[in-house]
């Protein structure tokens, strides 16, 4: 089974098992970006600077040494510019070519990493996007580098991380996806007429689900955890690993609210999100304050009977005899939260279904989609009167209308959140 250490493991070096062998070799220091262009003497004149500059056309900037070593650094535009002036060359042609000559460029040894340069770079008042910088080995040239060669490993460095991650997320999305496919099968075997739909916001999302046969039926679980992407992923995987554990296969039915319960003593113990002191005063330990909503449930009599626990999440219950929609809902508090006591007991509740019911349950994804012609959240009351107005509709047939209706609403606006829910029936 798939687990919690093999997501961190996923992202910490995937990206380096999979490297693509056909990329280039980064740009990691100052020396493999400069370029060995010829320097000049201090005691260059400034007329010969010129003629040295007419000969070589495609030379942008020159390194001026003394004794080998770099001591200021000429740009070919900013010198041909001042030179040209008037009187320029009789005032200057015979003096040295230090005259237009920046004393203070940057000078890095080869062995800078690309990034410190980077940041000297961006410094105010900084020239070397336009200058280049001086590179040295030993303390004697050793080359020049430029704006646009800095700017190019800097892109490359970049769209190389950038892969890197992408790379990792898609191995993390599969192991986060294994940790659900047994769930997928044992609802299949359990409700084949139930429609589960999980739509993550990214690659990997914080919603999840767990369902399990029991000896007499079936246990549930929808989750909506702290956030979404990647760190939503690493807590629906404590939240899943934990039930792996606690509910197996063909068990005796456990109590939806023991498990809520002790899932809250594990996440805070997880994330040292214990808090202590009085109410007057809470001092909570450790920085996290993360957690997720839930609602558990076991189905047992031919689907009739429902014993659940929630926390802030609630079933939407609709029965042949009732016009309105039946909202069953639990405890008004979190799981794992710093605020939620550690010793927090959730509640077990019993209702009986009648035959033909339709039940419903989602996370927040589709209800705090902003969308619509007023552009605000869709909201639970429009939710469920979608649910009541299509109540003859069979779960699989319910999902496509709810989908559909949701991409209506949410039109060009961005997802703002994971999108999970679960349908179902007692009816074959």
């Amino acid at each position: 089974m798939a687990s919690i250490e093999q997501l961190y493991s996923a992202l910490a070096t995937a990206s380096s098992d999979q490297q693509d062998a056909t990329q280039p070799a980064l740009v990691v220091h100052a020396g493999q970006i400069a370029v060995d262009t010829p320097a000049v003497a201090s005691d260059m004149s400034n007329a010969d600077l010129q003629n040295w500059f007419l000969d070589a056309p495609d030379v942008e900037a020159v390194a001026v040494v003394k004794n080998g070593a770099p001591v200021a650094l000429v740009n070919r535009n900013v010198f041909m510019e001042q030179y040209g002036r008037p009187f320029s060359r009789e005032v200057f042609g015979k003096r040295s070519c230090l005259s237009f000559a920046n004393q203070e460029p940057l000078m890095v040894g080869a062995d800078t990493p690309i990034e410190v340069v980077v940041r000297n770079a961006v410094e105010p008042e900084s020239r070397v996007m336009k200058d280049g910088f001086i590179c040295t080995r030993d303390g004697q040239y050793f080359g020049i580098g430029s704006g646009m060669a800095l700017i190019r490993a800097m892109s490359d460095i970049e769209a190389a991380k950038t892969r890197q991650l992408l790379s990792s997320i898609e191995y993390a999305s599969a192991i986060q996806q294994s940790n659900l496919r047994h769930s997928q099968t044992e609802l299949a075997a359990c409700l084949p007429s139930a429609r589960l739909e999980w739509l993550p916001r990214d690659v990997v999302g914080g919603d999840c689900y767990f369902f399990r046969a029991t000896r007499n039926g079936m246990f549930g679980a929808l989750i909506d955890c702290t956030g979404h992407g990647v760190p939503g992923a690493f807590m629906t995987l404590i939240t899943l690993s934990f039930l792996e554990n606690r509910v197996a296969t063909g068990c005796e039915e456990p109590d939806p609210a023991q498990v809520l319960s002790e899932l809250n003593r594990y996440i805070k113990k997880v994330l040292g999100q214990h808090a202590t002191g009085g109410e007057a005063h809470v001092v909570h330990e450790g920085k996290s304050d993360d957690g997720l909503d839930a609602f558990m449930f076991v189905l047992t009599g031919n689907g009739l009977d429902l014993q659940y626990a929630s926390a802030r999440l609630e079933l939407a219950v609709l029965d042949a005899q009732q016009p309105e929609v039946l909202l069953l809902e639990g405890d008004r508090m979190g799981v794992g939260y710093s605020d939620t006591p550690d010793d927090f007991a959730f509640t077990t509740r019993r209702h009986t279904l009648q035959t033909g019911y339709r039940a419903f349950v989602t996370t927040d994804g589709i209800i705090d989609q902003v969308g619509g012609p007023k552009q605000i959240a869709h909201g639970r009351k429009r939710l469920y009167k979608l649910f009541a107005d299509h109540r003859d509709e069979r779960p699989q047939q319910f999902g496509d209308t709810l989908l559909a209706s949701f991409a209506e609403w949410q039109g060009q606006q961005h997802r703002r959140d994971d999108v999970c829910f679960f349908a179902f029936t007692n009816e074959a």
